[in-house]
């Protein structure tokens, strides 16, 4: 069985891209006959907002992107996310790092400072993972072969923050196996976090999903649409031309008239093949309704 889903964060209104991405994800997981779970990215809590959380579900609802079962969050997972953290102690694969920003500003990967340490530190401390000197791949649906040596590009990556909150990497991982997922459909921003993904999955001995990876939507400037940039929000009023506007970004050509977004989006489904969504890493020239 097919299980996909989408997992905005709770720190602002959905955006353009936020859309492109449930939609892409809704799409796979329906020409499938497969689940669509929804789950809110709620576990960095200082940044989280009440009334982002109800907007962004109403964004959903209005477009038609209705979710199968209950809504997951991130915070009801603490507990599994620190038995991973156990489990990767046991392997000798972590170590705490009392690192600031500031000292590895001018690093590109992270140099190993606190690789050696033993105990855990007085002074607040990140968990870093120890990384293999060796190519990590795979096989993303949309964009191609991916592969990259972590040790070189990125280093010894933090799984948990100085905050006791699970790092990106960590989390979201041990949040698809809870819920079963099968099929991660996202943005291609991800692509390289991915490789830091697999070998958390790899080593914690949990079940593979396959990738796909959509692109993104940058500014004129090149930089990603984002919430914490203020990025264009969704107007809830337009839904059908929202949906035009992602279903064109996303390889399809809507040219039928549709009155409502769920004849639409049935259209939308029956018309889906991700192979002919466009096997780049970024959009810049698109029309924000």
């Amino acid at each position: 069985m097919y299980v996909g889903r989408f997992a905005p964060t709770t720190s602002g209104p959905l955006h353009l891209g936020s859309l492109l991405a449930a939609v892409a994800s809704y799409l796979d997981a329906r020409a499938h006959d497969g689940h669509w779970l929804l789950r809110l990215d709620d576990i960095d809590e200082p940044r989280t907002s009440a009334n982002a959380e109800k907007i962004a579900l109403t964004t959903l609802e209005v477009h038609g992107l209705e979710w199968d079962g209950v809504i997951g969050r991130q915070t009801d997972h603490q507990d599994r996310y620190w038995d991973a953290i156990a489990q990767l102690r046991k392997e000798n694969l972590v170590f705490y790092c009392t690192c600031s920003r500031r000292k590895l500003r001018d690093t590109a990967t992270y140099p190993g400072y606190c690789r050696t340490r033993r105990e855990k530190p007085s002074d607040p401390a990140s968990i870093r993972v120890r990384v293999p000197n060796r190519n990590i791949a795979f096989e993303d649906r949309i964009q191609g072969s991916v592969e990259s040596n972590l040790a070189v590009s990125e280093g010894d990556f933090i799984v948990m923050r100085k905050e006791a909150i699970a790092a990106y990497p960590l989390a979201v991982i041990v949040d698809d196996d809870i819920t079963g997922v099968t099929d991660v459909v996202r943005g291609a921003d991800l692509l390289e976090n991915t490789l830091a993904q697999i070998f958390l999955i790899d080593t914690l001995g949990l079940a593979m999903p396959r990738y796909a990876h959509i692109p993104v939507l940058n500014q004129r400037n090149e930089i990603k649409l984002s919430k914490r940039d203020r990025a264009f929000s969704i107007d809830n009023r337009v839904p059908l031309l929202n949906l035009v506007s992602a279903l064109h970004m996303l390889g399809l050509d809507p040219s039928i008239e549709h009155h409502d977004v769920h004849t639409l989006l049935q259209w939308a489904i029956e018309q889906w093949d991700v192979r002919n969504v466009p096997k780049k890493v970024a959009i810049t020239d698109f029309i924000s309704i």
